[in-house]
């Protein structure tokens, strides 16, 4: 699997449901976590009609998912909102293939971070969907943005 393309991303702002997932059951728990934030009341000063699942970190055993929507500000926000500032990055952009299995398109994507010229900048990566992804199934288009930082760049840094 190779990149669509390079993007430079500006910051955004995203408000939505964040939750701690074990690796084992990722799966099933983020499934849950998009019906729930789907039937959540509308995000106040949501901006557009494309959906975010982002990475925010993880352990050895744990991965942090929000599902969330690009918003204008965080004021208006419920006090129990998860929020997420994404810095302003450079991007490999990747198509997720509609009868592929999510993970198994994650699962190439890591493989190319670790044998080629571009490494993970440590940032926020998330899945970009067209439509909800609980309706996207085999029509609407998810695409995978991964900040990346040249290898020789950051290799550079930390010398």
């Amino acid at each position: 699997m190779t990149p669509e393309r390079f993007e430079d991303g500006t910051p955004m702002l995203l408000a939505g449901v964040r939750r701690r997932h074990a690796f084992a059951i990722a799966e099933r728990g983020i499934a849950e976590q998009w019906r729930e934030f789907l039937a959540a009341p509308q995000i106040p000063d949501r901006i557009g009609s494309t959906y975010y699942g982002v990475m925010c970190g993880s352990d050895d055993t744990t991965l942090e998912y929000m599902c969330g929507v690009k918003v204008q500000s965080f004021a208006a926000l419920s006090a129990d909102a998860g929020r997420m500032r994404v810095p302003a990055q450079r991007y490999a952009v990747f198509s997720h293939p509609k009868d592929a299995a999510l993970a198994a398109t994650w699962q190439q994507i890591l493989q190319w971070l670790s044998v080629g010229p571009y490494e993970s900048a440590h940032k926020p990566d998330f899945e970009q969907y067209s439509r909800s992804p609980i309706e996207i199934s085999g029509s609407g288009e998810v695409l995978i943005w991964v900040g990346v930082v040249e290898r020789s760049a950051s290799s550079a840094v930390g010398a």
